[in-house]
């Protein structure tokens, strides 16, 4: 029981410490990356790991991208991220297969989100260091998929397809 609430705190202290606590809301510093970037790519990925076929994104094989110009389009990705975030209970599923990315640059850095839908779980890397990572909920995933869908992105199955 000592290790675990040892555990409990240790994993709070670091989610404070990097900006984001799940279940509360998306990092200030992400948020303010995602919303005042000057480039935004959306991400299909594929999710068997290791395959990065000379166009990996963070070691994940890119199935096809979009850049995101149309600001109604951005500010929906964006409200569709910060709620999953907002949602999410804390679960997390021991998988990492992630499906999507977004890729922003803000005021020269770069800043990659690689997110599985199917654990709930987001990693973060600016300038391609790993910032940490976070927790979210499956409901932005329908409109990542129509986003992509929409720009003739190829979007991977879902575990359950």
């Amino acid at each position: 029981m000592k290790l675990n609430f040892s555990m409990i705190v240790f994993t709070a202290a670091y989610l404070v410490a990097i900006g984001c606590s799940p279940g509360d809301s998306l990092s200030p510093a992400a948020e303010q990356a995602l919303r005042d970037s000057a480039d935004f790519e959306l991400l299909s990925l594929d999710p068997d790991p290791g395959k990065t076929e000379g166009n990996g994104f963070c070691g994940w094989n890119v199935l096809g991208k979009t850049t995101i110009k149309d600001a109604t389009v951005r500010a929906k990705l964006i409200s569709a991220f910060k709620a999953g975030v907002a949602e999410s209970d804390d679960t997390a599923v021991d998988c990492f297969r992630p499906r999507h990315g977004i890729k922003v640059v803000h005021e020269g850095t770069t800043h990659e989100f690689v997110i599985c839908f199917q654990c709930y779980q987001v990693e973060w890397y600016t300038d391609s260091d790993n910032t940490g990572g976070f927790h979210i909920a499956g409901s932005p995933q329908p409109t990542f998929d129509e986003i992509l869908k929409a720009s003739n992105v190829p979007v991977a199955k879902k575990a359950n397809d």
